[in-house]
């Protein structure tokens, strides 16, 4: 009788260490099917970067393949290897300043001057050039191409508008004296352009 109690009692103590066993057991799985669920997640997140890398890297092989065709056509003259005129060119470059591309755009616009610098776009290719480095916030790059403007193209309509963008840099850059410098001779020069009125107010305002 006490051995069967003492059975009974052994038995229990097994049956309940199994008990824990199997809830132990049940933990882990649960455990186990989160962990693989976090990594289903990961694993599906990390293709659709690679879907947007294999994206972004297409976009620009086709803008570099765009890019050669431009400077072939250009080079060589042939046909229907790229834009055959400077405005073509000049378009290419423009679009790129205009998406933020400055890098490329800065490439296009030196490339479209150092081909067609008697161009008529050649101005505002220049100006823009000046743009670029102020978006980057190049300053000092920005005020001496500002200053390209002015020293090659004088007479056209971008040189107020590179005078009153390079007293702008100045600012930014720190130099508030030579800024007003710049600002008083846009007034002195240009005193019926439109941005000479604002050149005014920032004088004003200080």
């Amino acid at each position: 009788m006490l051995a069967t109690q003492k059975d009974m009692l052994q038995l229990d103590d097994s049956l309940t260490q199994m008990r824990k066993n199997q809830a132990d057991l049940t933990t882990k799985m649960m455990d186990l099917s989160g962990s693989l669920e976090t990594l289903n997640s990961q694993l599906e997140s990390s293709q659709e970067r690679m879907t947007t890398l294999s994206q972004k890297l297409d976009d620009l092989q086709a803008d570099l393949q765009r890019r050669f065709s431009v400077l072939s056509g250009q080079v060589t003259g042939a046909s229907g290897q790229g834009p055959s005129s400077p405005g073509d060119m000049y378009k290419v470059a423009y679009n790129d300043y205009q998406s933020g591309k400055y890098d490329l755009a800065l490439v296009g616009f030196r490339s479209f001057l150092s081909q067609y610098p008697r161009a008529e776009l050649a101005a505002q290719a220049q100006y823009n050039i000046g743009e670029c480095e102020s978006a980057r916030k190049n300053y000092a790059d920005s005020i001496r191409e500002y200053d390209k403007v002015l020293q090659s193209y004088p007479k056209s309509e971008f040189a107020p508008k590179a005078l009153y963008k390079k007293g702008i840099a100045l600012q930014q850059a720190g130099r508030k004296a030579d800024a007003r410098d710049v600002f008083r001779r846009l007034i002195k020069e240009y005193p019926r352009h439109e941005l000479t009125k604002s050149a005014k107010d920032i004088l004003s305002n200080e």
